[in-house]
């Protein structure tokens, strides 16, 4: 799958669920229940198949499926076992025919088309995937809910990329509002939102902070998060003034709220970054007709005609226009018109795959042919050591192309914008290369681990930032640099300007220095100085709830809590010392003191999983645990991969007398406390601040080769 697909399912699970949906339609057969007599080499094959399958034996397992059903076709299970041995295989070609042969036998087994799909997506039959994955999601799809997660995912690709932008397959919004919301969900929302007919792999990468933003913005939609979606939509036009159809789906959303004058505006503004396109002039001639402004209206729609005269839609509203016009022979003109083209597939705008597009591979470098990987990435890397950094990055662009999962490629990629201001973009790509793994010097790794702590902390992401930035700092006294920007991320000051004039340089640096003496357990200095930068800076923000988070950790909790309630008075939109004061009721034993603060955390982080999670252990531990669960589930849908939620669940599900669920529960923490000892073990030195349960830090993963290979 792409690089931007969902982690695959477990499929030996897959395996066992979705046979059993096989295996119970009316037409299936089992070995004992075919044709073949009993004894018989069909029988034989079977046995042995079946026993090889179990044994891990899969060159056995396949030739004794393929041996029986050459002997009887019609041996429903057979298939079935054939074709998922071969897809857990990754031998999605060779699946195909398995799975073909059962949906003609068992045309109403969901599973059967939706494999099916997956494996010709994989194989890049496009169009064929996409007619199988409709079919079996139109037959009931799954009821697994993570191979339903995947087959969504790639139905929603596959209509994206056809520009069935408006078809309700097409929209993940449910993901979002489940919380299953992870970065290549999103990025594929952002492409819908934009109407880009292209496979996120496909993208330009300078274009990925655009279908990111617009992916968060899609988001917020889902979640009918109001004014947070308004404000993001103004936030990303004055960003990208010209991106097309930004405007067009901010219209669509003051549309759908009754603010038609504004709409119509918006869609206004729409025709001149998509002068191209007939889809603003189609909404905007039904929003001039909704105020009965028919003139406007009827202009509107002439132009959508002119420019899409296939478009079904644009006749429609045209003589829509002319009935409120008068014009009744017109009217009948167009609506016949609009009839006869009802079926009409969308058309792809090639103006806006080009703009949108990655660069070419066959593109030439330095005027000569450099179509290989290890020649563009030779390129790239000496004109960024040269500073080139343009030049590096329309190399790396074709580069990656070739080698997507290759991760010092991204990290140098993410150098090279970070280097030009192209912030958002080196966020992503930087963030990229580190998930991937990264191969370098010492040095680079840890200019590039600076750069993003430095951009994490640009965002407001400033746990996240801490733990970069503490990861790349030596024992004893920090560099000026990583100190500067630490500092900022202790009191939460977002440096969006790229500079620390603006901010009161002792304080700054005082809060870097704070933070190096808390790494080294160093806490009579720390506290020392905490007291010294409070006398000289009183309201300065976060340094109490970082002198309260360090007590904590002491137990020093009377102390801790009087420090939480002072930056309370100086911080009081912000949910950390709310949720500071919930956490030390819990460690002491005090859960119904932790309900009120854990409740305000809440209203003022209602996306923060610790919020959730703090609350839903003052429930559980205080009897209520109807109300323990509903808060845990919610923790959960936001950061799913959380042990400890998981844990508090399977309590609180004991309580509530559901024990299946509770065993669920305890099973799925298991897994994943293994999982996050495992990660533990691989990551240096951790930030001293409590963060929250949904902010993931960022950790290396295993280097690849010198070079792509």
């Amino acid at each position: 799958m792409s690089k931007f697909a969902p982690q695959p399912f477990p499929r030996c699970v897959a395996l066992g669920i979705l046979l059993c949906v096989v295996a119970t339609c009316p037409h299936a057969q089992t070995a004992a229940q075919s044709s073949a007599a009993p004894g018989s080499s069909f029988q034989t094959y079977a046995q042995s198949a079946a026993a090889a399958r179990d044994a891990g034996r899969f060159d056995d397992a396949l030739r004794d499926y393929q041996a029986a059903l050459k002997i009887d076709p019609s041996w429903q299970e057979g298939w079935w076992n054939l074709g998922t041995l071969l897809y857990e295989r990754d031998h999605y070609a060779e699946a195909i025919p398995a799975f073909q042969q059962l949906a003609e036998l068992a045309p109403h087994a969901s599973p059967a088309w939706i494999f099916l799909g997956l494996c010709q997506f994989e194989t890049k039959d496009y169009s064929h995937a996409l007619e199988n994955l409709k079919e079996g999601q139109r037959l009931g799809g799954i009821d697994d809910p993570e191979i339903a997660r995947v087959a969504r995912y790639h139905l929603a690709l596959l209509l994206i990329h056809d520009g069935q932008f408006d078809d309700p397959d097409s929209t993940l919004g449910s993901f979002a509002i489940t919380g299953q919301n992870s970065p290549q969900i999103k990025f594929a929302m952002g492409l819908q939102l934009l109407r880009v007919p292209l496979f996120p792999e496909e993208v330009d990468p300078s274009r990925d902070a655009l279908v990111q933003d617009a992916g968060e913005i899609a988001t917020l939609m889902a979640r009918e998060e109001r004014a947070a979606t308004l404000a993001a939509f103004q936030a990303a036009i004055k960003k990208y003034p010209d991106a097309p159809y930004l405007h067009y789906a901010y219209g669509e959303l003051l549309s759908v709220r009754g603010d038609v004058d504004d709409a119509i505006a918006e869609f206004r503004k729409e025709t001149q970054n998509s002068s191209k396109s007939a889809v603003a002039y189609i909404a905007m001639a039904y929003a001039e007709l909704s105020v009965q402004d028919t003139s406007e209206a009827l202009q509107a729609a002439q132009e959508a005609v002119r420019l899409a005269p296939y478009s079904q839609k644009a006749h429609e509203v045209l003589a829509l226009c002319f009935r409120d016009a008068g014009a009744m022979s017109d009217w009948d003109r167009e609506w016949d018109a609009a009839q006869k083209l009802f079926a009409e597939k969308p058309r792809l705008e090639d103006w806006i795959i080009d703009r949108y597009r990655a660069p070419s591979a066959a593109r030439s470098t330095n005027g000569t042919d450099a179509t290989s990987g290890d020649d563009l990435w030779a390129a790239a890397m000496k004109d960024y050591s040269e500073r080139h950094y343009a030049e590096a990055i329309a190399e790396l662009k074709i580069a990656l192309q070739q080698k997507p999962e290759y991760g010092t490629g991204w990290a140098v990629l993410g150098l090279s914008e970070f280097n030009l201001q192209d912030y958002d973009n080196a966020l992503i790509h930087l963030q990229r290369g580190q998930r991937l793994g990264m191969n370098a010097s010492p040095e680079s790794v840890a200019q590039a681990k600076y750069s993003l702590g430095f951009l994490l902390n640009r965002k407001g992401e400033f746990s996240a930032a801490e733990q970069e930035l503490m990861s790349i700092a030596a024992p004893g006294p920090l560099t000026e640099q990583i100190r500067s920007v630490l500092g900022l991320s202790v009191l939460h000051i977002a440096d969006n300007s790229g500079s620390l004039q603006a901010w009161q340089p002792g304080l700054v640096e005082g809060a870097g220095e704070i933070a190096a003496l808390l790494r080294d357990s160093k806490y009579d200095a720390a506290f020392s100085r905490l007291d010294d930068l409070l006398k000289k800076y009183p309201s300065a923000p976060f340094l109490h709830y970082t002198y309260g988070t360090a007590l904590a950790s002491l137990s020093q909790f009377d102390e801790a809590a009087k420090q939480f309630r002072d930056e309370l008075a100086l911080s009081p939109s912000s949910e950390l010392p709310y949720l500071g004061l919930a956490s030390l009721e819990l460690k002491r034993h005090r859960p119904a003191d932790a309900l009120e603060p854990a409740q305000h955390a809440v209203q003022l982080a209602p996306r923060s999983a610790t919020a959730h999670y703090l609350l839903g252990r003052g429930y559980l531990e205080t009897g209520k645990a109807a109300e323990a669960i509903a808060e845990l589930q919610h923790a959960s849908a936001i950061t799913p991969g959380s042990p400890e939620i998981h844990f508090s669940l399977a309590k609180a599900y004991a309580k509530a007398g559901q024990p299946a669920k509770a065993e669920e529960q305890r099973a799925t923490f298991a897994q994943l406390n293994t999982l996050a000892e495992q990660q533990r073990g691989q990551q240096g030195n951790q930030s001293y601040g409590a963060h929250d349960a949904g902010d993931a830090g960022i950790t290396s993963v295993a280097v690849p080769a010198d070079r792509p290979q």
